[in-house]
């Protein structure tokens, strides 16, 4: 595996990276109108047409989180899984856009009745290594926010709209320079990676849901390896990043990749235990909210 590449703040002068960021950001918005109609033309090769939705089991789906939550014997429709998907991927979407820009997601990416963002701050990174990811990482969770919406109303759906979101729940997620956020942002994709893995099942009856969402898992996959290598080779020293429940493999030197060492294979997670994550309740189900989320997920799957 082949280092990151940095470059010390003396020899580029610190405010290379930030530079970096905004060009990033910059390019990003400049193509959000291409990156739509791209999203458009993808979904129609997918064949998420709105005709769709009787192939997709489509659940009735609230837009404030009221809605039953489905009992244990029932399985999720395709759209509720897929709006299970929306709030994690609308938490990540606005982390990495306040750190980036600080500020959050444009109005018509959050939905008509969005909640409200708390502990959003930029950073001014010291290294452009790190600031290039976390540039990325802002682009294309976006981008997976805007995808998500498009493929849920496609197929005769109503995407959830953001529900309200404290990012910085507790000191321990708090992110204010590189070390940090590669810390903690390692953490949170290696539990979307999980989350995705265990919501595979519940997309089957909708091969072509299932191949985008499967598109989705890998891009997230290589956002944690990315991470994983920042933490281990960080300038100066590794970084902790702790373990986001029980079964994380926190990046070191002896473990690389996050593997169970007996079968060789990445976590898998269900629904319940990545809302005792997100809800920063581990080991307790049947909570409906707290941690990153204050008010709980929108949709019908919210209670862990």
């Amino acid at each position: 595996m082949s280092k990151l590449s940095y470059t010390s703040p003396e020899q580029e002068g610190v405010s290379t990276g930030e530079e970096q960021l905004v060009q990033e950001a910059k390019l990003f918005a400049e193509n959000r109108s291409a990156a739509r109609m791209n999203r458009r033309r993808l979904l129609t090769n997918l064949g998420l047409a709105a005709g769709a939705a009787g192939v997709l089991g489509v659940a009735g789906c609230s837009d404030d989180g009221t809605a039953p939550i489905p009992s244990p014997t029932t399985t999720p429709s395709v759209v509720d899984v897929l709006n299970f998907a929306l709030n994690l991927e609308y938490f990540e979407a606005s982390l990495y856009s306040y750190i980036v820009t600080g500020s959050g997601l444009s109005s018509a990416d959050m939905g008509s009745s969005p909640g409200t963002v708390t502990g959003g701050a930029k950073v001014t990174f010291q290294y452009s290594a790190i600031a290039n990811i976390a540039a990325n990482l802002m682009a294309e969770e976006v981008q997976h926010v805007e995808f998500l919406r498009s493929a849920i109303t496609s197929a005769g759906g109503t995407p959830i709209s953001m529900p309200s979101l404290n990012l910085v729940p507790a000191t321990a997620y708090a992110i204010t320079n590189d070390q940090t956020f590669v810390s903690v942002a390692r953490t949170i994709e290696a539990v979307g990676v999980s989350a995705y893995e265990g919501a595979a099942q519940y997309l089957t009856s909708a091969p072509s849901v299932l191949t985008f969402a499967a598109s989705i898992h890998d891009l997230e996959a290589q956002h944690e390896g990315a991470l994983r290598q920042a933490c281990i080779y960080f300038p100066g020293g590794s970084v902790t990043s702790a373990p986001a429940d029980s079964m994380d493999i926190p990046p070191t030197t002896a473990a690389i990749f996050n593997t169970n060492p007996s079968t060789g294979l990445n976590t898998v997670r269900t629904v319940s235990q990545v809302l005792q994550i997100v809800y920063a309740t581990p080991g307790v189900t049947g909570t409906t909210k707290g941690g990153f989320f204050p008010n709980g997920l929108n949709g019908n799957l919210y209670m862990s």
